[in-house]
């Protein structure tokens, strides 16, 4: 509407003018190289207009015809950028649904279109990955590294490789070189974290645990969770080459760090234990046990006892072990378990009780058909239990949190996926993958799969202990 207006304006004054004009018709003459040239007002505003419209057109035309072949070219360029991005997207599509052929194809032709670009080389990568050509895939991550464009992809590929063949160096020296472009990426500094556990390189592991910590790139809560792995791993290290002095003071350190973490506690508390000071084994025992309930604290608790003690004392100290979280599940295993030693059928039968309604694993089933062994009142058969095991939820375990994979013992990096200070103790999955006990990294095929409620599983292979 607006447009219509300012049009109507526009000849509303066009026509305002000519019609002046035509009332003031006028004479103008021109004298110019003997030529005479005598005209009205108004056939001159004319011959002007119409002189300076032939001017914009032919000034519109040379202007088009200068452009015309820039554009041409430009357009032929996005064209071929937009069939080239559309083959880069066909690429990851075939590499994603694992057809090597078409990816191969794909990537020719992203190349080809795209000139080369360094994202083309990435995809040569990775087609070169599902054809099962990991010489050729190492090949083209070595010359993106030089493409400073490429460069960190380069890099996170040859660290997948060699992680994936267990070189653990070479990962290393890669990770080095790939912190120094980027040394913000989470990934990264986790990976490293674990490389240099595993290498024993305790120090600078650390170190990153640090720096992630003061540049927020961690919790506070993640990051002491880490120290503390750290240390417990450095605690064990120092141990097993006798240092006495320097296993207590780092798992001291672990344990004030986190005191939910139950292998810190455990080790702390064999270590104070050789000391002889009892007492103080059992304060800290006592306050990790409130953070974190597990059997090797109970184990633990009760080493501090007398081998000659009664099995009754023994079952009173679980019940002032237990006394602040008498709910939970590992407490009322742990004075189930008691109280059966204790010849104590009543208690015994009451915790398996809360557990059979709460918490029903197959541990529970196991205690409930010793009950029904050893206690000649209890009507039901220890075949019933035993039966109900086998198809009961597992117990709880060390979990990893990453890849669900389950440990027999507890460490600082899985032995499956290599994540760094992702343990649990929780209660596994349906369908869960067994590996033994390890500190180092191994590969995929260094797991056994056991299915949940069976009480047999795979046996677990041997990974090397780095620590």
């Amino acid at each position: 509407m607006l447009r219509f207006l300012i049009y109507v304006v526009e000849v509303v004054v066009v026509v305002a003018i000519a019609v002046w004009l035509a009332d003031r018709p006028g004479v103008v003459s021109l004298d110019w190289q003997g030529w005479r040239i005598e005209t009205s007002v108004g056939i001159l505003a004319l011959s002007v207009f119409l002189l300076a419209v032939a001017t914009a057109a032919i000034f519109a035309t040379w202007r088009w015809l200068r452009r015309r072949p820039r554009e041409w070219s430009m357009r032929r360029r996005l064209n071929r950028q937009e069939a080239g991005l559309r083959a880069l997207s066909d690429g990851l599509v075939a590499i994603a649904s694992g057809d090597a052929d078409s990816a191969r194809k794909h990537t020719r032709r992203a190349d080809s279109l795209l000139d080369h670009a360094p994202v083309t080389v990435l995809l040569e990568a990775q087609t070169a990955q599902i054809a099962g050509d990991e010489a050729a895939a190492r090949a083209t991550f070595e010359r993106m590294t030089q493409n400073a464009d490429t460069e960190f992809l380069g890099l996170r590929g040859l660290i997948t490789d060699a992680l994936r063949e267990g070189d653990d160096d070479r990962a290393l020296d890669y990770a080095r070189r790939a912190y120094a472009l980027k040394p913000r990426t989470p990934w990264l500094i986790d990976s490293m974290v674990s490389l240099l556990s595993r290498a024993g390189e305790w120090r600078e592991a650390q170190r990153l645990i640090e720096e992630s910590q003061k540049s927020k790139r961690t919790t506070t809560a993640q990051a002491r969770h880490q120290q503390a792995a750290l240390l417990t791993e450095r605690a064990r290290a120092a141990q097993s080459l006798g240092q006495a002095a320097d296993a207590h003071a780092q798992a001291r350190k672990a344990n004030e760090l986190d005191p939910a973490l139950v292998p810190a506690a455990s080790l702390l508390a064999q270590l104070v234990a050789e000391d002889g000071r009892a007492w103080r084994v059992r304060k800290f025992i006592e306050k990790s046990w409130v953070a974190a309930p597990h059997p090797d604290l109970r184990d633990a608790y009760l080493d501090l006892l007398d081998a000659e003690t009664a099995p009754l004392d023994r079952y009173k100290a679980v019940e002032a072990l237990v006394r602040s979280t008498s709910e939970h599940p590992e407490s009322r295993l742990a004075l189930a378990r008691a109280a059966l030693d204790a010849s104590l059928w009543g208690e015994a039968r009451r915790q398996l009780d809360e557990l059979q309604a709460t918490a029903p694993t197959a541990d529970v089933y196991r205690l409930r058909a010793r009950l029904a062994d050893e206690d000649t009142e209890d009507a039901t058969l220890p075949a019933e239990w035993l039966e109900l095991a086998a198809s009961a939820e597992s117990d709880r375990a060390w979990v990893c949190g990453d890849c669900g994979t389950v440990a027999d013992d507890w460490s600082a990096v899985c032995g499956h996926c290599g994540a760094f200070a992702t343990l649990g103790w929780t209660q596994p999955p349906r369908i869960h993958r067994a590996i033994g006990t390890v500190v180092g990294v191994g590969g995929p095929d260094d797991a056994g799969v056991s299915i949940s409620g069976d009480d047999e599983t795979t046996p677990p292979v041997e990974s090397k202990n780095t620590a």
